[in-house]
């Protein structure tokens, strides 16, 4: 039976390949627009470039017009309602996975991925060993019947009160930070647009008594030129129940135009550490956020230090690569936060 579902699956993908003649005839018409660019010397001319705007009107209709022909052409095949139904079948046998977990006093915050749902959702557990413990915080199924809207990531208060979350709608990765009650899933209404895209990321960082976030911000509508909306990544600082609009900068107006900022908080929310990458070329650069609320910086770009950790132990371990291909650990108190300071540890 089983092989005669898999000789069914092959012939009609061979069918895909084979007819796919009409489907190109029949496509909608894909407008020549030349524009030429020049790289390194080399003038490259690319008829299609226009295509790459996503979120122009003419792009937008170009692309629903593909996908209804698509649609059309697949939903043709008089074994695809088989074949669609099994694979969901399969799908949804397969195991909940859990991943990202975060801990917090008495709880376990992770992400959940239970099939057929198409998106991940957020839940608490009271350990990892108690799976019958677990609720719901957002299931972004049920805010999204589509199945569009993902949680980018997500960080929970110190004491595990509430958690901010960065949600995105139909992959763009274009998150929008939001806050939720953990016990009971409540949305607060507190929202912060753009904190997240693919150019760099996104992050943020809860202070000590849970009553606000430090977070990443690209620039708004006029900061600066349109070009450079998505660039420019900076900190600042939202407060609980307070609008966007008056939430405080922090950090970063120094910071290159492809920095890409992750936060992360100590165990007892007094310090937390900035790393500021220069793009993707593996330079790194951190700032340490103390309890009188002024940045510091630790390291630049040419310090060679990979990655910074706060500990337990009231210290900042450092992996650096200076004078060291393979990598040395480094242990810097966080009393006296200079580089300088730091001791080789292994």
């Amino acid at each position: 039976m089983r092989a005669n579902f898999f000789l069914s699956l092959i012939i009609t993908a061979a069918a895909l390949v084979l007819s796919d003649a009409p489907l190109a005839e029949n496509a909608p018409d894909t407008p020549k627009k030349p524009v030429a660019t020049e790289y390194h010397g080399v003038t490259v001319e690319d008829p299609y470039q226009w295509l790459e705007t996503d979120d122009d009107s003419q792009v937008k209709a170009w692309s629903d017009a593909q996908n209804q022909q698509t649609r059309k052409y697949l939903d043709s095949f008089p074994d695809r309602t088989g074949i669609e139904k099994q694979l969901q079948e399969w799908y949804a046998k397969t195991s909940p996975s859990y991943f990202s977990l975060v801990s917090r006093p008495g709880i376990l915050f992770a992400m959940k991925f239970q099939p057929p749902k198409q998106q991940p959702l957020l839940v608490t557990l009271a350990s990892a060993d108690d799976l019958k413990s677990e609720k719901v915080v957002l299931d972004p199924n049920v805010l999204d019947t589509k199945g569009t809207t993902a949680i980018d990531w997500f960080v929970p208060s110190f004491e595990g009160k509430y958690v901010a979350m960065s949600l995105s709608k139909g992959g763009s990765e274009d998150g929008t930070l939001h806050f939720y009650e953990t016990a009971t899933g409540e949305a607060l209404p507190d929202t912060i647009a753009h904190v997240q895209y693919p150019t760099a990321g996104g992050s943020a960082a809860w202070n000590a008594d849970g009553t606000g976030v430090y977070y990443t911000r690209f620039p708004r509508k006029g900061e600066r030129p349109d070009a450079d909306l998505n660039f420019y990544q900076q900190i600042y600082f939202h407060k609980l129940g307070t609008p966007d609009t008056k939430d405080t900068y922090s950090i970063g107006k120094d910071f290159p135009r492809i920095a890409e900022i992750t936060l992360a908080g100590s165990r007892n929310g007094k310090y937390i550490v900035a790393t500021v990458a220069n793009g993707d070329g593996g330079d790194f650069a951190h700032y340490l956020l103390g309890p009188d609320q002024s940045w510091k910086q630790i390291t630049q770009f040419s310090d060679q230090i990979k990655l910074a950790r706060l500990g337990r132990d009231n210290a900042l371990y450092l992996l650096s690569r200076a004078d060291a291909p393979h990598g040395k650990i480094l242990r810097l108190p966080l009393d006296v936060p200079e580089l300088k300071n730091a001791a080789e540890i292994v």
